[in-house]
């Protein structure tokens, strides 16, 4: 299979939430995406009958879903990978989807050089089990996990702990970047094993009002972008992720600052034609 274009549900998490899979997925269609990245919901045998369907109906792919591993924040939606293991397996042999991505870095490894050993001993062990089932267990980055620990940071001991034959990882290289981070250096360090790269732009726009000395201690100035609309050489991560063995790219951005995120959306799709890569969507 050719590399696709996807889309990340953060980016229409409140639709999704108030109108369900059918509207949402009938608009994401509509922005010229066919294939979807599931997080940030409940799932339930209903919920999966009513994605079946909406899939089915407008031709919009699931193609991730999401987990929960030692949540950072509490109460969060969807699935836990050490307590719902079962279900994690059963519902996504049903969407007929092989990747599985624990979005978010696990509250073991604030502060702790140990917590990021013990995380990927533990992503070890469940990847091992998924891959067993013909699934594929992805660690998603952002940027907390680039505090440093000696000579390494933990995103590295990370990767260097986990084994490659279970553990991918999704680079978001918006996060990379805000991480300090070079993108392209990471898509290429870990060639066969980021199958999804998110695509999401960095921006710096200074806030309205008056411009105190606070602002060069604070992240007020950086924004998540539309793709194109940023400061990150797109094609030229875009070109490193084909390079790489990426298979699906979903656009995210986390906030659309008061647009219409399916304005966002397509404004990010008609760059990326622009671009010259219309032919992965």
């Amino acid at each position: 299979m050719n590399a696709k274009i996807a889309l990340n549900m953060s980016m229409v998490k409140f639709h999704m939430w108030e109108h369900g899979p059918d509207a949402t997925f009938r608009k994401v269609k509509e922005a010229g995406v066919s294939y979807f990245e599931l997080s940030q919901v409940d799932m339930t045998d209903e919920y999966i009958d009513q994605l079946l369907e909406a899939s089915e109906k407008h031709g919009v792919k699931v193609m991730a879903t999401s987990v929960n591993y030692l949540p950072l924040f509490p109460n969060p939606k969807g699935l836990d990978l050490e307590r719902d293991l079962e279900k994690i397996i059963a519902y996504n042999k049903r969407l007929g989807v092989r990747y599985i991505r624990d979005a978010l870095m696990p509250s073991c490894c604030v502060n702790r050089r140990e917590g990021f050993l013990e995380a990927a001993d533990s992503l070890n062990r469940y990847g091992e089990l998924l891959s067993h089932e013909g699934l594929r267990l992805y660690y998603h980055n952002h940027h907390f996990e680039f505090q440093r620990f000696g000579d390494k940071t933990g995103f590295e001991l990370l990767v260097e702990a986990s084994d490659p034959r279970y553990v991918g990882f999704e680079l978001d290289v918006h996060w990379l970047q805000r991480g300090g981070q070079d993108p392209m250096a990471w898509i290429r360090r870990l060639a066969g094993r980021t199958d999804l790269v998110h695509l999401k732009d960095y921006r710096i726009c200074l806030p309205e009002g008056e411009i105190t000395p606070a602002l060069l201690h604070q992240e007020q100035s950086i924004q998540f972008a539309e793709i194109g609309a940023g400061t990150l050489d797109m094609p030229a991560i875009i070109d490193a992720s084909l390079q790489s063995g990426a298979v699906y790219l979903p656009i995210e951005q986390d906030q659309t600052y008061g647009r219409d995120p399916f304005d966002c959306l397509k404004e990010s799709v008609d760059n990326i034609r622009v671009m010259g890569y219309g032919e992965l969507l």
